[in-house]
């Protein structure tokens, strides 16, 4: 089931829900079992196409969710189930859903790609990322580029949930979303600092 072009932004591709949420370059395992699911990865594997997780929060579908990729097939029982990888290539909007695609055992929908993330613009959130590299965890800035720091890239390295990765991606204002990790990170060496006070308690002692 390739994507069809509805239009030059959406297209309608197959939907895998689940509760998690993924920005471009983030993968993770998932274990397959149910038989919708399991034709879809099977399709997937053999026509090399790309598929939709969309963010599901108390069994409701919100209104963003990733495009995917499947990366391999790590294992496979012979009852059919299998442990795949999967990587984010694309932020989503859901457009539509569908419980059932024509002559599919799985959904889909439509959907439009959400560009991706911007440049850090604040000079705090910039400065943070830096103190907090040289003070606390030097590889934080591993794989960036500290003359052009991207938005993605800092929620890559703050680890943060999918419930609050999707909060994130949810705030449609640049200036929002990089006031959000200013406080990720202060709390972040808030709780770091503090560790440390307890840990020269220790040694005093």
């Amino acid at each position: 089931m390739k994507a069809k072009k509805v239009d030059n932004k959406q297209e309608i591709m197959p939907f895998f829900p689940l509760g998690v949420f993924l920005l471009p370059g983030e993968d993770m395992p998932l274990r397959i079992f149910e038989p919708r699911y399991l034709q879809l990865i099977e399709e997937a594997r053999q026509q090399d196409f790309t598929f939709v997780i969309p963010f599901m929060k108390d069994e409701e579908m919100m209104e963003y969710g990733c495009e995917v990729k499947l990366q391999q097939v790590v294992a496979e029982s012979v009852q059919g189930q299998k442990v795949i990888t999967v990587e984010s290539v694309n932020i989503v909007r859901i457009i539509s859903f569908t419980s059932q695609m024509k002559g599919k055992l799985y959904g889909g929908g439509r959907i439009e790609r959400v560009p991706a993330g911007n440049v850090v613009t604040d000079r705090s959130l910039f400065d943070l990322v830096v103190q907090y590299t040289d003070h606390f965890d030097k590889e934080f800035l591993s794989g960036m580029s500290a003359d052009d720091l991207y938005c993605f890239d800092v929620v890559r390295a703050l680890n943060l949930s999918s419930e609050d990765k999707y909060r994130f991606i949810n705030m449609n204002c640049t200036e929002k979303r990089q006031q959000y990790l200013i406080r990720h990170i202060q709390y972040l060496m808030l709780i770091r600092n503090q560790e440390k006070m307890l840990n020269d308690d220790f040694r005093l002692n």
